[in-house]
C-alpha cells in the first residue's frame, strides 16, 4: 500500500521535541527581554513615564467618546511612534555613556538629535490630538458642560479591561522581582486574565449554563498553573484577585453611569 505524498515527504525528517522547546524558550526569553526594556525605560526616564500615562488617559477617553475606527487607527500609531521614539533615546543615551564616558561635541549631537525624535513625535501627537478631540471639545463647551453619560462598545471595553490587566500584572511583577514578564512570579497573568474574563461573563450574560462553564474554565486555568509548578496557589489567587476585581470595577462603573453597546 502506498503512503501519502505528504508522509512520505515528512516521514525521514528528525523531529527532536528538545530542540522544540529550546526554539520556543528562545522566543519567549526574547519577548521578556523586550518587556524588561519597556520597564526598565518607563522605571528610570521621566518623560516615559509622562508618556505612558497620558496614552492610556488619551485611549481610555478616545474609546468612551465614540471615536471611529479610523481615527482610534490613528491615536494608537501616533502614541506608538511617541512611545518608540523614547526608547530608541533611552538607548541611544546608554550607547553613547557607555562608549564616551566624558563629555564630547559627538557625544552630545547624538543625545541632541535622538531628543529631536521625540520632539517631532510629540508634536505630531499634538497635532493628531487637536484634529481628532477639537469638535469633540467644542461640543461640550456648546452644551453648557453638561456630562454625558458614558456609552462604550463592548469589543473596545474587553480590549481596554484585559490591556490593563496585563499593564497591572507586569508592573507587579516588576515590583517584587520574580519571574519574568511572561512567566512564573506574582502575580500569576494566566489566573488574572481568565477570572477577568469569567468577571465580564457575569455582565454580558444572564445564562447560569455559560456562568458555570467560564468559571469552571478559570478554575481549570488556576489548578493548570498551580500542578504544573510555575506558579504558588498564593500567586494564582492573587492573580485571580486583581483580574475579577479590576473587570468588576470597570463594568460596574459603566453600567452605573451608561451601558455597553455592541
Amino acid at each position: 500500500m502506498k503512503k501519502f505524498r505528504f508522509f512520505k515527504k515528512y516521514q525521514d525528517l528528525d523531529w527532536d521535541i528538545k530542540k522544540e522547546r529550546e526554539r520556543d524558550r528562545k522566543i519567549i526569553d526574547s519577548f521578556n527581554f523586550a518587556i524588561e526594556g519597556t520597564i526598565e525605560t518607563i522605571r528610570h526616564e521621566k518623560h516615559m513615564k509622562v508618556h505612558v500615562f497620558v496614552s492610556i488617559v488619551i485611549i481610555t477617553i478616545a474609546i468612551l467618546t465614540n471615536i471611529s475606527k479610523l481615527e482610534l487607527m490613528v491615536l494608537a500609531l501616533t502614541i506608538s511612534l511617541v512611545l518608540i521614539t523614547e526608547l530608541i533615546n533611552t538607548s541611544v543615551e546608554a550607547i553613547v555613556d557607555l562608549i564616551s564616558p566624558e563629555r564630547h561635541v559627538l557625544a552630545k549631537l547624538a543625545k541632541d538629535v535622538a531628543a529631536a525624535g521625540v520632539l517631532i513625535s510629540a508634536i505630531n501627537a499634538i497635532i493628531v490630538g487637536y484634529l481628532i478631540f477639537y469638535d469633540r471639545i467644542l461640543n461640550i463647551f456648546n452644551t453648557n458642560l453638561q456630562m454625558t453619560r458614558i456609552a462604550a462598545r463592548t469589543g473596545n471595553i474587553v480590549a481596554i479591561t484585559l490591556g490593563l490587566i496585563c499593564l497591572i500584572v507586569v508592573t507587579l511583577k516588576a515590583f517584587w522581582g520574580k519571574g519574568t514578564p511572561l512567566e512564573g512570579g506574582m502575580p500569576s497573568g494566566h489566573s488574572a486574565i481568565a477570572f477577568s474574563i469569567f468577571a465580564m461573563i457575569l455582565f454580558l450574560t444572564s445564562d447560569i449554563r455559560i456562568l458555570l462553564l467560564g468559571l469552571l474554565m478559570a478554575l481549570l486555568v488556576a489548578q493548570s498553573r498551580v500542578k504544573s509548578k510555575i506558579h504558588s496557589f498564593k500567586e494564582v489567587f492573587v492573580g485571580g484577585a486583581i483580574g475579577f476585581l479590576t473587570t468588576f470595577l470597570i463594568f460596574s462603573i459603566i453600567s452605573a453611569f451608561g451601558g455597553l453597546y455592541n
